[in-house]
């Protein structure tokens, strides 16, 4: 029989526990931060976000972690693990501030960071064990499949539980994840499923507290999380990746744009090209936009797209969007509001879609696109894309400090948020590793999001 210390789960349980936010870097500290502020101004601005008050109703107040995470998903910006081709942080971040709020005593900063330094490595750990980024292509859903187990990591940790029970959590925690990828059009259900993921999470590591039990393989086991799948898991070498560092929260990235990930280079290529000068499509004579293979067959090409979820993955009506954006209101970056149903039948937009190309013939080593624009008076700007703003594969794109500062000021504003709350949950993010208890301010952003 196998004993739990041989399990991956508890060689997990004890990495985490063994956690110490004084003796990381600077630039994991820095990482910790952006990544927890960037999720707190996502939920400031989804609050209001109509699934949020459907979920509400027909749930009560009763599931807050489920509720803040379809707030921290409802711009489509919530960060985006491009290894795992998961959103962590709106399964973390919500799990950890519904567990801070049902806690009975002070949750420190400092408790508070090496929590989701743990849970994004169990993420990352996990994910690169089943090959998570080819999941979609087997029907599972990265951002359930591997957020159950994860959150339950970092709840434990973020409440000091000890490795015993820990270890039950993750184990409970496999045996609650789920997830599939036929979506509904809105696709309201992988937003429902990361929520889920949130909540399970949290009941995970309650139901270890009380009691109960799971298989010290829970994760490894033929019948088990990653036995399952299909892959071939080395639990000696999937415990290397948890123990760290490298540290996988570094790698995550934030999502500049809402649409599909693939399309983020070029977008990004596109708008610096555009840059302040709020150039009127009907100036462009066309544009043409190569790239992988790889990338071009994850997009929608039959056009126009029937809904949102189609439009995201629509490379003509993106970047299209990106133009008429830049175009209006002066620049593209967030493209708020970009694949609403009033958006799809935008005129202007898919007119400019029509002049569109989008060909598949780059290479899969060197860039990742490409974009030509040509002008009706004959001018050719061109250029190369790589990464995007806020990529964490590429160190010189991460995001820092003020860059999340700047967005998340961005986002307070668009979810027209109370300033005082706004400059709380900053102060506590900003200070968070010398701050001895966060409930005040996450009590005050669950009101807000529980009104």
């Amino acid at each position: 029989m196998t004993s739990a210390a041989d399990g991956l789960a508890h060689r997990a349980a004890r990495a985490a526990a063994g956690l110490d936010v004084a003796a990381l870097s600077s630039g994991v500290l820095v990482s910790v931060k952006t990544h927890l502020l960037d999720c707190l101004g996502m939920i400031l601005a989804g609050a209001a976000d109509e699934r949020v008050k459907r979920a509400l109703a027909a749930t009560g107040r009763a599931d807050v972690p489920f509720l803040l995470s379809l707030a921290c998903g409802a711009l489509g910006l919530d960060d985006f693990d491009e290894a795992t081709r998961a959103h962590p942080g709106a399964v973390l971040v919500p799990a950890l501030a519904g567990a801070a709020m049902a806690a009975r005593q002070e949750v420190g900063g400092a408790d508070l960071a090496a929590a989701l330094v743990a849970g994004y490595q169990l993420f990352g750990g996990l994910g690169e064990v089943v090959d998570a980024g080819r999941m979609h292509l087997r029907g599972h859903h990265p951002s359930t499949f591997l957020g159950v187990p994860s959150a339950a990591l970092a709840v434990c940790r973020m409440l000091g539980s000890d490795i015993a029970t820990t270890t039950d959590a993750i184990g409970i925690g496999a045996s609650l994840s789920c997830g599939i990828t036929e979506f509904d059009e809105r696709e309201t259900m992988r937003a429902v499923q990361t929520a889920w993921a949130a909540s399970a999470g949290l009941r995970a590591a309650e139901l270890a507290e009380a009691g109960f039990h799971a298989s010290p393989v829970a994760l490894e086991a033929p019948g088990g999380l990653i036995g399952r799948t299909g892959t071939s898991a080395d639990a000696l070498a999937a415990a290397e990746l948890l123990a760290g560092p490298p540290w996988h929260i570094e790698q995550v990235s934030f999502k500049p744009y809402p649409h599909f990930s693939d399309l983020h280079p070029v977008s990004a290529v596109l708008i610096g090209m555009l840059g302040d000068q709020r150039l009127p499509p009907e100036h462009v004579e066309a544009i043409q936009v190569r790239l992988t293979q790889v990338a071009a067959s994850r997009l929608f090409h039959d056009f126009p797209p029937r809904n949102a979820k189609q439009a995201k993955r629509s490379g003509r009506f993106a970047l299209a969007s990106c133009v008429l954006a830049a175009h209006r209101v002066g620049q593209g970056s967030a493209l708020l509001g970009a694949f609403s149903a009033e958006r799809l039948a935008d005129v202007d937009v898919l007119d400019l879609a029509g002049r569109i190309t989008v060909i598949a013939d780059l290479p899969p080593q060197g860039v990742t696109g490409s974009v030509t624009v040509t002008l009706t008076d004959g001018r050719i700007w061109s250029g190369d894309a790589g990464g995007y703003p806020g990529d964490g594969r590429d160190p010189a794109l991460r995001w820092g400090w003020s860059d999340a500062v700047a967005r998340y000021g961005d986002l307070c504003t668009a979810g027209s948020c109370d300033p005082e709350l706004g400059s709380a949950l900053l102060d506590m993010v900003d200070g968070l590793e010398r701050v001895d208890d966060v409930r005040p301010p996450l009590e005050r952003l669950c009101r807000l999001v529980l009104r």
